[in-house]
């Protein structure tokens, strides 16, 4: 180390030091992670289990901490190094939106949740059925590719996706990957419960760290139970080993997700068996069965609903060839946003999820940043009126974690346009504080006294990474604030909407369409002929 070091720069040079160590040690698990006919490995699993026993061994030496010896391991085990070389040739992603008022017309991206029930019925049934203008993101695909190796028969064209007849589903002897949703978890799961057999769940990164505790103390009303591939772990990978005797009564526990609630609900409809669902002790009863409700009347499903509880009957569906699907407020609420940063109009078309809790908070949302909404039966339009931005709070009331980046954009909006602090929306349990003062710091404003105050100038990080696919929107609407903006993993975004950057990078008017490639003459495109609408030729141009 240098003389005459600070402490900072000398905690900073370790840190450099540490994260050689760490990049040096992904190189190595990539070695253990080889097939054994490549020469250095040997057996992933057996591997992985002894690395980490030697780890908690040791960090048990260091600290008390369960995180130093559980989350820490699990977070060094999955993330990516680049390579010296990579490293060099890394270029930030630009963030510079076309600052005009906005113009915007597209179809409305199709709500998640309900598209990943009609799959998983669209798969139980071995229906024919068309699933039109869908999401293409992560979760959708992997839970398609999850059912298809059970036996389904789906299949894509563009953004539809085309359920052809199939016999049942089989899942026995199976690996099947849930990629990274937890929601397929237990889409999969739950259906492969009602017949006898053995399978083992895989996943990503983000599902071997995850806590499914909850739902493996669940598991044994339904003759199933999980056991955790890897020792001390509560996610996947996992073998699930299923009876196939369901019960007459299920009764939910207080402590399951309202993502597990949504899917024992769409598990019971393929069970081929009389059976009721008792909510009573769940919180999420309530908003689940507000979900399942419209899908399972549209799908023919017989089943009644008494408080919260739900009768179903094992009477065959009378299935929709064109399900239709209701427009993803989340995703949608980021886009009718836009007006309340540069100005114009917005307009969705599709179904605004009318009536529902989730989709008057969004307007509650929007109107709060002094938009004017507009919904009918077939669109959403959002405008910005003359009057422009308040001092006032944004009102996020009722609404989930997944909606703060937003809010956090939208008042920093505020903050630049009234030129006065602005207060900060309530910021749900187990949000890092840090990942909120470096996000506004981004658009030259400081966290303070619980309010963000426009025009500081501030240290910031000069390219921003982004913790997920939420505040990865949220940036780019920060960079109509500050423009350019860097960002390092532009790619967290395609788990929400594969065509967002499409769409923000032809603002003010996107047209959602992908450019042809060029053809290419060795470096250069290929030359081509132009041809007047005459017919006569004209000069060729590059």
């Amino acid at each position: 180390m240098k003389k005459n070091m600070t402490l900072v720069e000398e905690i900073s040079e370790l840190d450099v030091e540490l994260l050689k160590l760490l990049a040096r040690r992904s190189k190595l698990l990539k070695k253990t992670r080889r097939r054994k006919k490549e020469g250095a490995g040997t057996d992933s699993i057996s591997n992985e289990k002894r690395i980490r026993l030697a780890w908690e061994e040791s960090a048990t030496k260091f600290s008390r901490d369960p995180r130093l010896a559980h989350q820490m391991f699990t977070l060094l085990q999955d993330i990516e190094f680049i390579s010296r070389d990579d490293a060099e040739d890394q270029n930030s992603f630009g963030l510079a939106p076309n600052t005009q008022p906005v113009n915007v017309d597209i179809t409305g991206p199709a709500a998640l949740c309900p598209t990943q029930i009609w799959i998983a019925l669209a798969a139980a049934n071995g229906v024919e059925c068309n699933l039109t203008g869908i999401s293409t993101a992560h979760p959708v695909s992997d839970l398609v590719k999850g059912f298809n190796q059970a036996g389904a028969r789906l299949s894509w064209k563009g953004n539809d996706l085309f359920c052809k007849e199939s016999k049942a589903l089989d899942f026995a002897d199976k690996v099947i990957f849930a990629g990274n949703s937890e929601f397929n978890v237990y889409l999969l799961a739950l259906q492969a419960a009602a017949s006898h057999g053995t399978l083992k769940l895989t996943g990503g990164s983000t599902l071997k760290d995850a806590d499914l505790s909850a739902f493996r103390n669940f598991l044994p009303q339904l003759g199933a139970r999980i056991a955790h591939v890897i020792p001390r772990s509560n996610g996947l990978p996992a073998r699930l080993e299923c009876s196939g005797i369901i019960p007459e009564t299920v009764v939910v526990p207080e402590n399951l997700s309202e993502e597990a609630v949504i899917a024992v609900l769409v598990a019971a409809t393929t069970w081929k068996a009389n059976v009721t669902i008792d909510l009573s002790q769940n919180a999420a009863a309530t908003n689940a069965l507000a979900i399942v409700d419209p899908i399972f009347e549209s799908a023919g499903i017989e089943y009644s609903i008494e408080g919260t509880s739900c009768a179903i009957s094992p009477e065959e569906p009378d299935f929709p060839v064109y399900p239709a699907i209701t427009m993803d407020p989340t995703i949608c609420a980021s886009i009718l946003a836009y007006p309340a940063f540069a100005g114009g109009k917005v307009a969705l078309r599709g179904t605004w999820p009318l009536d529902t809790a989730e989709g008057d908070a969004v307007v509650a949302l929007l109107k709060s940043v002094g938009l004017t909404i507009a919904i009918k039966p077939d669109s959403i339009v959002a405008t910005k009126p003359e009057r422009g931005h308040s001092t006032d709070a944004v009102d996020m009331q009722n609404l989930s974690s997944n909606y703060f980046p937003l809010a956090m954009a939208l008042t920093c909006i505020k903050a630049a346009a009234t030129k006065s602090p602005v207060e900060l929306p309530a910021a749900p349990a187990g949000t890092s504080v840090e990942v909120i003062e470096s996000f506004v710091a981004q658009a030259n404003m400081l966290l303070e006294d619980n309010k963000v105050h426009p025009n500081a100038d501030i240290p910031h990080a000069k390219i921003w990474t982004s913790p997920d696919a939420f505040w990865t929107m949220a940036l780019g609407q920060l960079a109509f604030i500050n423009r350019p903006l860097q960002l390092s993993n532009p790619g967290t975004i395609t788990d929400l909407m594969p065509t967002f950057w499409m769409f923000y990078n032809t603002l003010p008017e996107p047209t959602m369409v992908r450019k042809p490639r060029e053809e290419m003459s060795g470096d250069k495109p290929k030359r081509r002929r132009v041809f007047a609408d005459n017919n006569s030729r004209g000069r060729s141009a590059d």
